[in-house]
């Protein structure tokens, strides 16, 4: 009955050295990913009204992620978890119990901290690492049915995340980590309700400064209860139909969820992702194009189903929660883009016209990972392919050229090609940094 405090003990201490060298490897292919994504998301309607907002509170020294501005440092974790994951762009732990976005509520801590007293880039790793495992181990215990009562997981489950980061990077005790757990639980939200807006990555964004804010009053004593995950009136009970809290602590120290991780080919929901690759495998085998199609059926899980069902998007949110739309893109782009993805692109005649073919078929015999799509040309032909993992998880892997290509796509624009090539160096030899920051750093705009 302890687990609050286990994790807490866990997260706490956790050390570079602790680490397996998969585990590093991953963190630094998550750090990777991640800063690609809140690149790809700086300059978002969204991210700009929260730096206008932080404007507004008062001045900052904390870098912004893309942009010349700056803010201060829970400021700056709010509008950098926001411009991680609005372009749903971002990791995904997938596995069946759970669906947890694990870097956007965790970097954004460990980048503001970093900047406010030295961090070297190995303790930046084991710190990231301490709050990925929380989280989904969190997000694993509440499991499924804490997201079907209709909480969004990266939300809620992200504030404890976000709350280990700063602990461990704080220095914290195990029992002031356990109360940082407790003021990071008690502020726990993110409604589904709210998808398909801005709301959606405001989840990740206030988990960041809220769970470096729990870590931040814990250092300064600040108290709260020792038991908020396994309580009575605590997280699971209140917040799931269903808890396991034994899965809060089972094999600890031995089994990392970070290597289940999974990274995004494309920026749109992972649930739509089987379906892309299903019809760009089809394209690539038999040459045909848009024009030639009569009619594609998506055969996915229910879950994805029901997850992705906005079947005539209006917004580029909307469509990234759309897989009709996002096999409509998959049908006429030679490669998805964060261009298809955004309120022009959703209004696009061409790719709406295309939307109207598509039929989604729920089918509980598939994994959230899989579809069988089939595909019916004009003159009567029909193919049909059927992919059991999609590309980017865990058993069909992006690959790290993959990553840094995806990286060189959104840092170019913003840096520079050659500062870009520069700053992704610096990411993939990030545990032999002395200070952190100066890495940090390089991830803002000139002014």
């Amino acid at each position: 009955m302890d687990e609050t405090r286990s994790l807490a003990a866990f997260a706490s201490a956790l050390a570079y050295d602790d680490l397996p060298e998969a585990v590093v490897h991953e963190a630094r292919r998550a750090l990777v990913d991640w800063l690609a994504c809140a690149l790809a998301g700086a300059h978002a309607t969204g991210t700009g009204a929260l730096v206008r907002v932080a404007g507004r509170v008062g001045p900052g020294d904390t870098t912004l992620i893309g942009r010349g501005e700056r803010a201060s440092a829970p400021f700056a974790a709010l509008v950098n978890g926001f411009a991680s994951h609005v372009e749903d762009y971002d990791d995904t732990f997938n596995p069946g119990g759970t669906t947890v976005h694990g870097s956007a509520p965790v970097w954004p801590v460990v980048f503001a901290a970093a900047e406010q007293s030295p961090v070297s880039g190995a303790r930046a790793l084991a710190a990231f690492v301490a709050g990925f495992e929380t989280e989904t181990r969190v997000g694993l215990a509440a499991g499924p049915e804490h997201y079907e009562a209709g909480w969004h997981v990266t939300g809620t489950t992200g504030h404890l995340g976000a709350a280990a980061a700063a602990a461990n990077l704080l220095g914290l005790t195990p029992d002031a980590t356990a109360q940082a757990f407790g003021t990071a639980g008690t502020q726990a939200a993110g409604l589904k309700n709210v998808y398909g807006t801005d709301g959606k990555a405001l989840h990740p964004g206030k988990a960041a400064m809220d769970g470096l804010l729990a870590g931040l009053a814990a250092a300064e004593g600040f108290t709260s209860s020792f038991d908020v995950l396994e309580g009575e009136r605590g997280f699971l009970a209140v917040l799931s139909p269903a808890p396991k809290p034994d899965l809060l602590t089972e094999g600890l120290r031995e089994t990392w969820h970070l290597l289940a991780n999974g990274y995004k080919a494309y920026p749109s929901g992972s649930l739509t992702h089987p379906t892309l690759d299903a019809i760009r495998m089809l394209r690539a085998q038999h040459g045909f194009t848009a024009s030639e199609v009569s009619e594609v059926e998506a055969r996915v899980h229910p879950y994805a189903a029901t997850v992705t069902g906005k079947v005539r998007p209006r917004t580029g949110l909307d469509a990234k929660f759309s897989l009709t739309h996002g096999a409509a893109v998959a049908l006429v782009a030679q490669r998805p883009g964060l261009e298809h993805f955004t309120d022009a692109g959703a209004t696009d005649p061409v790719l709406a016209e295309v939307r109207e073919r598509v039929t989604v078929v729920a089918d509980p015999s598939l994994s959230k990972r899989a579809a069988v799509v089939t595909v019916t040309t004009t003159d009567g032909r029909r193919f049909t392919e059927t992919v059991a993992d999609n590309r980017g998880t865990p058993d069909n892997p992006l690959p790290d050229e993959d990553l840094d290509a995806k990286f060189l796509d959104s840092a170019g624009p913003l840096l520079g090609a050659d500062p870009a090539q520069e700053l992704l160096e610096q990411c993939w030899r990030a545990g032999e940094l002395a200070d952190f920051a100066d890495l940090v750093r390089r991830t803002g705009a000139a002014s």
